[in-house]
């Protein structure tokens, strides 16, 4: 069981812990994105990871258009496991998408500001 927490405004997050980064991050759940994880550029730990995707000069320009592309190994649910990971604009919340959610049950807890993660 992964164990995450509410914020006061009912966010959902969970931590879960980036190899190449040395350590957890905080990733809000959202069921809207499709991906494994994004992860906005201005967070210091890509420098770690491996760059999945080539991008052209004017793509480099226009990265909210265009995110870059990465390869890390997460541990979740206890297992390393190998993710893509999009990068884009800075300012924004570390996301955890529907591709790490698949098989997962996800309970939230308003009365306690808890979240629960169980793999079915």
């Amino acid at each position: 069981m992964v164990n995450g927490w509410l914020t006061s405004d009912h966010a959902a997050y969970v931590a879960a812990e980036v190899v190449e980064a040395g350590g957890a991050h905080e990733l809000l759940i959202d069921t809207g994105f499709g991906g494994f994880l994004y992860i906005p550029e201005d967070h210091d730990f890509h420098v770690g990871l491996v760059v999945r995707v080539e991008r052209s000069d004017r793509a480099r320009r226009l990265k909210h258009h265009d995110p870059d592309g990465y390869e890390a190994t997460i541990v979740w649910f206890g297992a390393p496991q190998r993710v893509s990971i999009l990068s884009g604009p800075s300012g924004c919340d570390s996301l955890l998408g529907m591709e790490l959610l698949e098989g997962c049950r996800i309970e939230l807890d308003r009365v306690n500001a808890e979240v629960r993660l169980e793999k079915l």
